[in-house]
């Protein structure tokens, strides 16, 4: 394996790890930990991304734009041009929510319900479909065994509870 190679997995190897221990974090309650993983999983993205453009791409979005097209070929059968805008989404939405995790943690936490699913529904299909559809073997059986630990510890979060009966009671003053 390339210098190139090992830049592009171990930065997406990297963002991954990040991503399911910030995931997890974010179940618990507010911490400085939580925030930093957040942040450092998506800066591991971050850096994932220059390197594939940098090695892979040779910084041409149309390359990109390509390379992505040939992997959903291989997987679905069908060239899908567009997936390549969906990775740029994931960047500038997981940009987003980890600065506003790491600027305003009391904002973030009282955000409606319906948003924080949407973006974290969001980055998690791309986690899916990066750490899973798209992945070689090694990597896709720990990573669904991750992914189906984070559902189930999402779906009995004390933390969830409180948050969901938090904003309830709130909305019950008004």
């Amino acid at each position: 394996m390339t210098t190139g190679e090992w830049a592009i997995r171990g930065t997406a190897w990297l963002a991954m790890a990040g991503y399911f221990a910030g995931a997890f974090g974010l179940l618990r309650p507010r911490s400085r930990a939580t925030r930093w993983g957040w942040a450092v999983a998506c800066d591991f993205y971050f850096w994932h991304v220059l390197a594939a453009f940098h090695f892979r791409h040779k910084w041409s979005h149309a390359n990109a734009v390509s390379h992505v097209a040939e992997q959903s070929n291989e997987l679905i059968g069908r060239q899908i041009e567009a997936g390549i805008w969906f990775n740029y989404a994931l960047l500038v939405v997981w940009i987003i929510d980890a600065a506003w995790l790491w600027f305003g943690d009391q904002s973030y936490f009282r955000r409606s319900k319906a948003l924080s699913y949407a973006i974290h529904g969001f980055i998690f299909f791309m986690v899916i479909n990066g750490a899973i559809v798209f992945a070689p073997d090694y990597v896709r059986w720990p990573s669904i065994a991750a992914c189906g630990l984070l559902v189930w510890a999402w779906s009995t979060s004390p933390a969830r509870a409180r948050r969901s009966a938090g904003r309830q009671s709130w909305r019950h003053f008004r």
